[in-house]
This record gives structure tokens, sequence and C-alpha cells, in this order.
């Protein structure tokens, strides 16, 4: 059970969440401003070059007329190619994202997609002066600058959305008290909402350059319009460079594409993605099938992580039948200005009034009407945005239809050309709703390793509606026009009541801190208690400590009477729920107190034991040949005990120890893979031979909500939430927060710990992983941090290349870079037995800080002790 307040900004924490909260949306990060103001010189660029081009394309040059021109090529050609050039960058956003998820990451991907796009660009200025005009070289040089610029376009959209995001870290919604004293739930998805409004809103900021390049274009020429946005796009890629040390940034993360895709061939196979979890081709005898399946990174939470980016590819499959409604305001309805009335003004002027109008309209979306929606309680979820942004988008086909209609009967150049309006600002609108919430829909149902894949796939969108318009060139031109745009109405608003209709609530997720207990009323919480099925024990928490809990209390035969509850199960993956994160192993890292001296020892003991017997709880589980060095000798307690039990103990001559160490030993360790042990013991718990250990997923925020009807004991596992749990409030609790590199090292078969006075250096291989280690790392009390940082990334890799020199053999990939908070505490772990005000029992089990793995067992065996006399009034069942 995680923290459902995030200690750093909640003063008021032992108060409990209280039904009716309003939500408020959180501080935006400054620097995503940053990224936002270099976005929004990108954006001026591509729209400025874009703005043009129609002109450019169609016109014939002729010094001194009304309409610019220079390749004369007529409109349908225009409008071919100017849909192709959109085409090319949105589809080579898929590039940019293989780029950034599988080799150089987001930010790197970026800088590269800059140099290429500032490439293009030059190409575009040099060959678009009168010279290169008359000499028939503009072609050639629009062709080549529209392939190139198409790739850098696609680089940086892939990456810049979700790398923006990635600015944000917290992950869950909390409670704040604001200066006026009222309560509010703070939450993160609001706060993201919040954010691409304001980043797509500076996108048109930018898109305002044609107002500029137009003019520059119809009063000097085409070479000094293209001149402007090469000259942004050079000045936004510097900053976005020397702004380097301010982001956060994700790592490559191996070949995430490849593993989805391995994971999308086990779903076809089972037949679904819940038949693919590990757990359940465990369950069913079928894991051995795969081999992916075998793989560490193979959890039932990345298999979810694969299904929600699978369901948001899913939800844009019918985008591009409202793109090639929007895309008609950047090519058709320019010529269509053409045709009316211009009085001076330039005919891709009008283009101009999408990005006016969405300047104007997201702040009122963000400060007006979301807010008075939330307060009046009015869910408008995503799928309706995106309905209504289909239907705003078919009624401005239809106004351009009838607009053309009466262009066709009325004398030419008689009707205004500001009389296009309309379609204009109601594409605009839509885009608020369809774009921004798609933008949404893409970050938050990625796995992190696929954010850019899955962000290029709707950009993808586009180019799919660009290329459909390729297609529609014949109609693209008099006298089909009426019907082309009145087609494309009736294809919006189908494709509207279609997204409705199969994707209903499907985007509706709730956010777990309203899935707390207090959100029900008692009816409902009985209902769920009968679902439920009770639990005379129930152990709060599915981390290692609790597992081990449930692993005791079923050995002892009272497995029938355990429910398991949690907010994170074994599978997950988050900064709240530690397990997974660790590098597991036993290790001389634990204190020199008594109470940790014997759970070490009872815990190294009965892992071997395990081992050595082939016991199913020791599937992942192997001895491994160790070596620890410390740089401050270990207290001589703590030296006479290891000596006791550890086997092949050697303690190594003064003489050979590396240079700063003061003490060292070699033994027989035991080495886990933390998040297959996790899922391992879950899956076996859940059988009936352990007795059916029942787990649920469910969030509370005060302890006494843990005792469900017929609940005799609740054994407390909450890790860093006891800190802030009501009913607990441990003060004496504090977060120590990790950092580890994943990587491949087939190689590296020992476990080699240094353990320093600030920090720990460790490879530790993870068993039955393919060759997976695990290298570290860091011991930082009190830094909630969840986000890696690159430069302690670096220390890891130098330090544990110097500690075993087998790693800098050339084998070794990383995989990924990960973070954890362990759930320390001032004076050691807490067991202890306690009667609560309400007259509850409590076996209070937590504060292992990173001892968890190698001390849990000991502390589950002590814990359970603690309540052998309430115990013994269950009837027990069989004993494993």
């Amino acid at each position: 059970m995680a923290e459902s307040t995030r200690i750093s900004d909640v003063p008021d924490l032992g108060r409990a969440y209280e039904p009716g909260l309003r939500r408020v949306p959180d501080r935006i990060p400054w620097v995503v401003g940053l990224i936002i103001v270099v976005e929004l010189g990108e954006r001026f660029t591509y729209f400025g070059l874009s703005g043009p081009l129609q002109n450019y394309i169609k016109n014939p040059y002729i010094p001194g007329a009304e309409l610019p021109g220079a390749l004369g090529k007529g409109q349908a050609t225009a409008s071919a190619l100017g849909n192709f050039f959109k085409f090319w960058a949105y589809a080579s956003t898929i590039l940019g994202a293989v780029v950034a998820d599988q080799y150089v990451g987001k930010f790197k991907a970026i800088v590269i997609a800059s140099g290429v796009y500032i490439v293009g660009l030059t190409i575009l200025v040099a060959t678009a002066t009168p010279a290169a005009i008359n000499g028939g070289s503009a072609f050639g040089g629009l062709v080549a600058s529209m392939v190139i610029i198409g790739l850098g376009t696609g680089g940086i959209k892939a990456n810049v959305t979700p790398f923006c995001a990635e600015q944000y870290t917290k992950g869950s919604a909390f409670i704040k008290t604001l200066k006026s004293g009222e309560r509010v739930v703070v939450d993160p998805e609001l706060t993201v909402e919040r954010m691409f409004m304001w980043f797509y809103w500076a996108v048109n900021i930018g898109a305002l350059s044609p107002l500029i390049t137009v003019n520059v274009e119809a009063k000097v020429s085409f070479w000094l319009a293209f001149l402007i946005p090469l000259i942004v796009i050079v000045l936004a890629a510097i900053v976005f460079t020397c702004c380097s040390r301010l982001y956060i940034k994700t790592q490559p993360q191996g070949s995430p594409i490849v593993e989805t895709a391995r994971t999308v061939y086990v779903a076809i196979s089972e037949r679904g993605f819940e038949n693919a979890k590990p757990s359940a081709l465990r369950e069913r005898g079928r894991i051995e099938r795969y081999s992916a399946a075998s793989n560490a990174n193979y959890t039932d939470q990345s298999v979810d992580g694969v299904k929600r980016g699978m369901r948001a590819c899913k939800l844009f499959l019918l985008f591009p039948f409202y793109f090639i409604c929007w895309v008609q305001i950047w090519n058709n309805l320019i010529s269509q200005a053409g045709q009316m009335a211009l009085h001076g003004t330039p005919n891709d002027l009008l283009q101009n009034l999408d990005p006016i109008a969405l300047i104007i309209f997201i702040p009122f979306l963000d400060l007006v009407v979301y807010p008075t929606l939330r307060h009046f309680k009015i869910d408008f979820r995503p799928e309706l945005k995106i309905t209504v942004g289909f239907f705003m988008a078919s009624i401005s086909m239809v106004y351009a239809s009838v607009l053309q209609h009466y262009i066709y009967i009325s004398p030419a150049q008689t009707i205004h050309v500001w009389v296009q309006t309309p379609a204009y600002v109601l594409v605009a609108f839509s885009e608020a709703f369809v774009v921004v919430t798609g933008l949404e829909i893409a970050y938050t149902n990625a796995p992190e390793s696929l954010r850019s894949l899955v962000s290029s796939l709707f950009w993808l969108t586009i180019g799919v509606a660009a290329a459909i318009c390729i297609g529609l060139a014949p109609v693209s031109q008099d006298p089909y026009l009426v019907w082309m745009y009145g087609s494309l109405a009736i294809v919006g608003f189908v494709a509207g009541i279609l997204f409705y209709v199969l994707f209903g609530r499907v985007l509706n997720q709730p956010v777990p801190v309203l899935d707390s207990v207090e959100t029900t009323t008692l009816g409902q919480r009985e209902d769920e208690e009968a679902q439920i099925g009770g639990g005379k024990c129930i152990p709060a928490h599915a981390g290692i400590i609790g597992l081990n809990v449930t692993l005791e209390l079923s050995k002892r035969g009272y497995g029938r009477h355990v429910t398991v509850m949690a907010e994170h199960l074994p599978g997950d993956e988050s900064i709240d729920y530690t397990s997974p994160w660790a590098g597991a192993n036993f290790s001389g890292i634990s204190g020199s107190d008594a109470n940790a001296l014997r759970w070490d020892r009872s815990g190294y003991s009965t892992m071997i034991g395990l081992i050595d017997a082939g016991a199913e709880e020791a599937k992942y589980l192997s001895k491994t040949e160790s070596t620890e060095y410390w740089d401050q000798a270990p207290s001589q307690d703590k030296i006479n005990s290891m000596t006791e039990y550890l086997r092949d103990l050697v303690i190594i001559p003064s003489s050979d120890l590396p240079e700063g160490v003061a003490f060292g030993i070699k033994f027989t360790t035991v080495t886990l893979n933390a998040p297959a042990h996790c899922e391992h013991l879950k899956h076996l718990l859940s059988q009936p031979r352990y007795g059916g250990v029942r787990f649920v997923r469910r969030k509370v925020s005060r302890l006494q909500d843990a005792f469900l009807q017929g609940t005799h004991i609740v054994f407390n596992c909450v890790g860093n939430a006891a800190f802030s749990l009501a009913g607990v409030t441990d003060l004496k609790c504090y977060p120590t927060r990790g950092q580890i590199v994943v990587a491949k090292a087939p190689s590296v078969n020992v476990n080699v710990m240094r353990h320093g006075k600030d920090y720990e250096t460790y490879i530790i291989p993870r068993p039955r992983s393919d060759g997976t280690v695990i290298l570290g790392g860091y011991l930082q009390p009190r830094d909630h941090t969840s986000q890696a940082r690159p430069v302690e990334t670096e220390s890891i890799l130098s330090r544990t290349a110097a500690l075993l020199p087998v790693l800098k053999n050339g084998e070794t990939k990383i995989i990924r870079v990960a973070v954890g908070l362990r759930p320390s505490r001032q004076g050691g772990a807490r067991v202890e037995l306690e009667t609560t005000p309400e007259g509850n029992t409590v076996v209070h089990n937590y504060g292992a800080g990173g001892t968890g793995f190698q001390a849990g067992m000991g502390m589950a065996m002590d814990a359970v002790d603690l309540a052998a006399d309430i115990l013994g009034h269950l009837q027990a069942h069989s004993k494993l």
C-alpha cells in the first residue's frame, strides 16, 4: 500500500482523503516552459516555410503579379506536393521514434533532427532565388528539401511532446492544502492535460509565422521568406542544446520495439494480453513455450504497458478521417481564397485564423470552461472531446462546400475573402479537442520505453490523411470542389459517430487517489468486502516484506484465511513500489544491532535451505560466489555473526585488499531475480496448496480501512507509506533513494560489492534472466527524486567497471536505468504488535531499508510469532 499523498507536498500528512474534494492541476515545472519556447521556434519554422508553398508551386514566376509564384505547376500539383510534404513529415516520425526509443534517447534525437532540418532549409533557400528559379533548379531543390526537412520534422515531432511531459515526474494524485485552507486533490492527469494544452498553444503562436512569410513572399521574394524560418530554427536548436543540463532525460532501453513485437506475438498466440502475462502463462504451464517470457523484463506490468499502447494505437485508427478535413485549410482553402475578392489581402493569409483562434480558445478552455465543468462535476471525457472535434471539422467542411457553391454561381471575385473565416475558426476549435487529447492519449497510454513510438503513430495519422488527400488531387480542382468539400463533411461526421460508438468510455480511467475507501458509502463498502471475501489475516502491502509474511502464514497453515491488500501488486512498476527495483541479494549492508544480525542469519539460512531442497519458492534464487569489501571495517559483532553461518566464508588478507578497502570477505551468497521472484511468490500463494491466498488491489488512506468484516489481525507492511498513513504516522520513517543500471553482461556470474561511507557499489547477477545483472548504486536518505540522474548513471558504470573489469569486455549492454525508494527507518525496522484505539490488532513490519530481501524471511517469522495467540484461535488448514 503506497502512500496516497506525496510527503514533500503535503503539510497535513496524518489526515485522510475526504470525498468530494476539488481536483486541480499541479504547477508545471519551469523547464517545461523552456521546451515549449523551443517548440514554438520549430513550429514557427515549419509553418513559416509551409505558408508560401501553395503559391510557390501553383503559380508561375511573373514578377509584379498579384499572386506570387515560382514553379507554375497548377493547383492539383500544388495540392499533391503539399500533401506529400505533410505525409512525409508526419510519416517520418516513426523513424524519429525508433532512433530515440532504441538508440540515442529523446534529447539527442531532437538535436540530430534539428541539424537535419537546418540542412534541408538551407537547400530550399538556395534554390528559391530568382536565378535558381529561372535556371530550372528550383523544382529539384524543392523536392530534395521537402525530403530532408520532412526527416527533421519527424524526428522532432515524435519526441518533443513526450520529452516535454517527462519533465513532470509525479505519477500519483495527492492531497494538498491551499493557502485558503481548502483541501484539494492535485491530479497528475489534469496537469498533463494542462501541459499539452499550453504546449499546443505555443505551437500555434509559432504557427502565426505565415503572417510574416507570406507577406515577405508577396512583397519581396520567396528565398527571403524561407530564410526567416532558417534563422529561427538555428536559434531554437542553439537554445535547446545549450540548456541540456536542465532537462530530465530518460535513456533508451535496449530494443523496446522488438520486445513489444514479441509481446504482441505471445498475446496473439495466447488469444489475449491477459493470457500472455507471465503469471497466467505459469499458471497454465505454458511459459516455457516462449523464450521472450523467460526474460526478466517480461512482466505482468510490461504486458499491461504494451496492451495500453496498442489500445491507444487502436483509438487513432479513425483520426485520419478528421485530419483529411483539417488538411484542407493548408491547401485547398488557400486556393479557394484566390477565387474571392482579396482587396490587398494575400490569399494565403487567412490560414493564420486557425492559430489565432486557438491562441484565444485554449486559455479560455483551460481557465474558464474546464474548471467550470469540474466545479459542476460534469465529466467532459476524452472520447467526448474527440467526438465534438470531429463534428466541428465536419461543420467546417459543410461551410466550405456551401461557400464554394456561391463562388461558382457568383461573378468572379465578388465574394469577400474574409467570408471564409468560420471555416478556419471551426477547424481551430476542433483541434483543441482532437489534437490536444490525442497527444494526451499517446503519452499517458504508452509504456515509458515506447512513448516516442506511440506519439509518432498519432502524428502518422496526419501523414495517412495527407496520403488520402494526394489521391483526392484529381477532384481538388474546379469544378468538383463543392462535392469534394461536401464528401469530406460526411466522412468527418460519420467518423465522429463511429469513434464514440466504438470506444465509448474506454479512455475514462480513474485516478488512483479516488479509489480510497472514503469515497464509498457504507453499503458500497459492504458490497466490496463481500466480493473480496474478507480475510481474518490481512498483510497490507505486496512488496517482498508482505509476501514473506504471507508465505510464512501459508507455511503455518493459515493461507486460506489470508487476504493481501495493496495498491501495487507484483508485476507493477512504480516509484512507490520498491521491491521490483531491488538488486536483491544477501550482503553485509545491514546494521550490527541484534535484530538485524538475527534476521540476516535467519533469512540466509532459510534461503540457502530452500535452494538446497529445490523448493518451488527458490525458483528465482541462486547460490552465487560473492566478494564484499568495506571501506570502513564492520563491527566485530557483525564479523563474528557472519563467520558463524555464511557458507565458504574466507576473510581476505589485508595485503590482497584493493586500495582504500579496510576489510573484505568471500563467501557463497544468495542472489534473487527481484521482480520475477515477487511475481512467482504471488502465483504460488494464490494456488490451493498454499491456501488460495486472495490478492486485492485496493488503496486505503488509513490503517483502520484495512480491517474488513471478520478481520482478526492486520500485518502492516506498508513500507514508505508508514510515514504518512493515518493510524501509523511513523515519523522515524524516510525513503532512501537508490539508482541502478540494469544491463546485459553474460560473462558476469559473481556477486561483487563495495560498501563506502556514502555510496554502495555492487554487481549482482540475476538468476534465470539470460545474463542480466544489476549495477549500482546509491544510498541517498530522504531523497524523493523519481527520475534517474545521468551523472549518477555514469558514476555507477565507472565504479562497477573498476570493481569488476570484465564489465569492460564489450559485451555489457545497458537495458534500462531505474530508481527505487527503499523504506528506511531510524533505529532499524519495526516488528511490533499493537492494539489500536479501536481495539484491533496490528503487527507492524516495515522499515527494512535495503535489506528487505535478505532480512524479510526472518522478520516475517518474528511478525507471525507475535500473532501466535490470535492465530491459535483460527483453524489452521494443511501446513506446507
